[in-house]
This record gives structure tokens, sequence and C-alpha cells, in this order.
């Protein structure tokens, strides 16, 4: 699979990488994005299905197990 990342996305997957479902705010920290660049990078990866957000807890997102491959694929650098 080839899936096209940007750094802002790359960085999203790999907070997300290790499992658990994380708010824009959690996430935007750990990544050391703005709120804007993350909800951004979380909208297009959201709509690519490599994340999704979870049924029980809106506005909480996780990895797909297709984000997992992308992110496998491209590593920590993602372009």
């Amino acid at each position: 699979m080839h899936v096209k990342i940007t750094e802002s996305q790359g960085a999203v997957l790999a907070v997300l990488e290790p499992g658990g479902m994380l708010t824009i705010d959690q996430i935007a920290r750990a990544a050391q994005l703005t709120t804007y660049r993350t909800r951004s990078a979380v909208s297009a990866l959201k709509s690519r299905g490599l994340i999704c957000s979870g049924s029980a807890r809106m506005g909480r997102y996780q990895i797909t197990d297709s984000g997992h491959r992308a992110y496998a694929a491209h590593g920590r650098v993602a372009r």
C-alpha cells in the first residue's frame, strides 16, 4: 500500500500508533502541533480511513489497521 502522508499527518499517526483514544488537544500537545494543523491532519487521515473516531467516546480518535500499516511503511519521518 502506497499512502502519501504529510509531516503533520505522520506526527498524528506517531502519537496514535501505540493505541488508545485521544482528543484533538491531547494529540496536538503530544505531536507538538497547533490545534489548526492537528485538526487538518486528523480530518485528512479520517477521510482516508487511517484513523477513526470512537462511537462511544465522540471527540476521541484512534488509529486503524490501515493507519498502522501506513505508519509502518513511512516510519517516523513522513513526507
